[in-house]
């Protein structure tokens, strides 16, 4: 199976929160799998596939894990890694993201809700 693993600089939680928003803004369908992974079925680059995804706290850090478990028919192997490291990226970017307009909010004054 094809995966990828990200060591994030985050609570479990925060990361939680950005991979929930990350496959909510996919429009994917997700569930809870019996091994404590997220089971989801998400469109990339116009291939729905199969992916288990996990966080896991290993302090100081959380690692995320996205492994692609059902890929599109005829989708290369080059695909699938494209697939898996586009999710982790959108996770991460959204986690920089927010780190960042958290950060000039404060320099600011201003309040982030």
């Amino acid at each position: 199976m094809i995966s990828v693993q990200r060591i994030l600089p985050y609570t479990k939680q925060l990361v939680l929160y950005a991979l929930y928003d990350v496959l909510d803004s996919e429009e994917s369908e997700y569930d809870k799998a019996e091994n404590g992974r997220i089971a989801a079925k998400v469109t990339v680059y116009g291939n729905q596939s199969g992916f288990e995804l996990s966080v896991s706290e290993e302090l100081p850090a959380t690692v995320l894990t996205v492994q692609i478990s059902a890929p599109c028919q005829g989708l290369s192997v080059q695909g699938q890694q494209r697939a898996v490291d586009y999710l982790a990226d959108r996770v991460e970017q959204l986690l920089e993201n927010e780190l960042k307009l958290s950060v000039m909010m404060k320099s600011k004054g201003g309040n982030i809700t």
